[in-house]
């Protein structure tokens, strides 16, 4: 990616990490928007995921002054192939944001990146093992797949609705677990990961990424959300 405006630099391994969980989630939908959040020593990247969950993927990088504080709602897929370009050169990522095409973020209930999750105020923080919790999301997917043999895509949505609502491990909802996994952010590893609450938000932080879901109805709805 060529830049003149003040840029964020990614070195080889950095952009590695992005390049193989972003080409996961455009994988999962090629169409998926991105916010991208320039920090003064690191790049975070959100998106959301067709099942209602959201991602938050951040690395570190070397950022101009003139670029901190950056926020861009963006194409996936076309920040995401400028990465991986440079990876496949075996090269670091330089760019800058003004050089991603500009999207507007949807606003409305829910998840959407309009409204990002909390930085602070996380509270009941519970510790696991990614390959003690792995199990319990393989047992659901076999699950669905049995109750869904020979059924209309209609009926089988609404299975998958019932199986991935419903409370997990750390009182997470299945769907998170299971995003999780399917992105390898969670894998059979003995990884070290932590479910955290704040308000609406639930919390899954594992070493290779987070990953949120918002509780809908009257709690959501008397919580402040900032949209910018």
């Amino acid at each position: 990616m060529e830049t003149t405006a003040p840029a964020i630099l990614l070195d080889e391994r950095e952009a590695r990490v992005l390049s193989l969980v972003g080409t996961r989630l455009t994988e999962w939908d090629s169409g998926m928007t991105a916010r991208v959040i320039v920090g003064d020593s690191a790049l975070a990247v959100y998106a959301v995921l067709p099942m209602d969950v959201m991602v938050a993927l951040a690395v570190p990088a070397q950022v101009d002054e003139g670029a901190v504080g950056d926020d861009v709602t963006t194409s996936l897929a076309t920040f995401i192939r400028g990465v991986s370009d440079a990876v496949a050169e075996n090269q670091s990522v330089r760019f800058d944001t003004a050089s991603l095409p500009q999207l507007t973020a949807s606003v409305g209930q829910g998840l959407t990146l309009a409204s990002l999750p909390p930085s602070d105020g996380w509270q009941m923080p519970i510790h696991g093992v990614s390959s003690d919790i792995t199990p319990e999301i393989r047992e659901a997917i076999e699950e669905f797949r049995e109750r869904t043999k020979g059924m209309p895509e209609s009926q089988a949505a609404a299975v998958a609705e019932e199986i991935w609502s419903r409370a997990a491990w750390a009182g997470l909802p299945m769907r998170v677990l299971h995003a999780a996994r399917r992105l390898r952010l969670m894998t059979d590893e003995p990884l070290r990961v932590t479910a955290a609450t704040c308000g609406p938000w639930k919390r899954l932080s594992t070493p290779r990424g987070q990953v949120f879901s918002y509780t809908a109805g009257i709690e959501a709805r008397l919580g402040l959300r900032v949209v910018s």
